[in-house]
């Protein structure tokens, strides 16, 4: 797949197409599907497949808040997704204040007209231009009879939206197996092996402790049955505790520590995925360290039987 960044008033290739349009944070199901109906109108036109992304998210840029904004992909992530389901091409363009203040029709002459647009597929809920003043229902005053468009309506699973905001709630709640069915595949992180206090090594369960490379949405606190895939492209069970170490401290940062099941090697420096199966238990204070040892074991145990091994 051919990636093309742009930062306004840069202008995209002109070439007859499709385009996707979205923000896409997650690639999940709904996402697919408006990817899916754009490659199904691209085979019907014999027209190449155009994702229109962007990148950083809007409210990172407009957002009054200093709270960081987290993501449920980073955009190599999202691409990456994108290339595997049969994107010819992706546009991701820089969003700024000045590209965030053209009008609808502006938006649409600069990137939809200019990029030889011939078909916009988008979801329902796609607005467009300055405040969101552009909507899919003004999508064919905006096209001065260049293109036609698909509006992709909404996706339900359990009765319920298919949506980048769902996915969050879910994994704030440490739901990650519900998550993963509306993503299509487990919650996935990258980070980078840390030292840390080496705590875990003196008790018998060495940890990795593992510096996010990004801003994940990170899951709820607690422990779980996870996989860890390492740089050489080796993949091994685990468990892994997203938490304060309370046992330990009374005040702390988060940390993400994974014990690798059947594993006794050294990991600092290197980069890790970890993908969350399943939820196993709160983060908890304990009395003792022996205490904590043998709620260890039984989260060994516990885990060992989630991943099937």
């Amino acid at each position: 797949m051919e990636i093309i960044h742009l930062t306004y008033p840069e202008k995209p290739v002109a070439e007859s197409g499709v385009i996707a349009l979205g923000f896409f944070d997650g690639v999940h199901l709904g996402h697919q599907h408006v990817l899916q109906t754009a490659i199904e109108k691209g085979e019907e036109l014999n027209l190449p497949v155009t994702v229109m992304t962007f990148d950083p998210h809007p409210k990172q840029v407009l957002g009054k808040s200093d709270d960081q904004i987290r993501y449920i992909t980073p955009l190599d992530r999202k691409l990456e997704k994108m290339a595997d389901l049969g994107i010819d091409r992706a546009y991701v363009i820089e969003f700024t204040i000045a590209f965030s203040e053209l009008s609808p029709q502006e938006f649409v002459d600069t990137y939809l007209i200019a990029a030889g647009a011939k078909h916009i597929v988008a979801g329902f809920d796609y607005s467009y231009g300055r405040f969101g003043a552009g909507k899919m229902a003004t999508l064919d005053f905006h096209s001065r009879g260049q293109f036609t468009h698909t509006t992709v309506a909404e996706q339900q699973a359990d009765d319920e939206k298919v949506s980048s905001t769902r996915i969050r709630k879910l994994l704030a709640a440490g739901e990650v197996e519900a998550a993963a069915s509306l993503l299509g595949e487990p919650y996935q992180i990258k980070g980078t092996v840390i030292h840390g206090d080496a705590r875990g090594r003196q008790i018998g369960f060495p940890t990795a402790n593992i510096r996010p490379e990004f801003a994940y949405v990170i899951p709820k606190l607690g422990v779980y049955a996870t996989h860890v895939h390492l740089e050489d492209g080796r993949t091994f069970p685990a468990m892994t505790n997203i938490g304060r170490r309370p046992t330990f401290y009374e005040t702390g940062e988060v940390s993400v520590e994974t014990h690798l099941l059947q594993f006794d090697e050294d990991l600092y420096g290197q980069e890790l995925k970890l993908e969350w199966i399943a939820y196993l238990r709160d983060e908890r204070a304990f009395d003792g360290i022996e205490s904590l040892k043998a709620q260890l074991a039984q989260d060994k145990i516990e885990a060992a039987r989630r991943l099937n091994v």
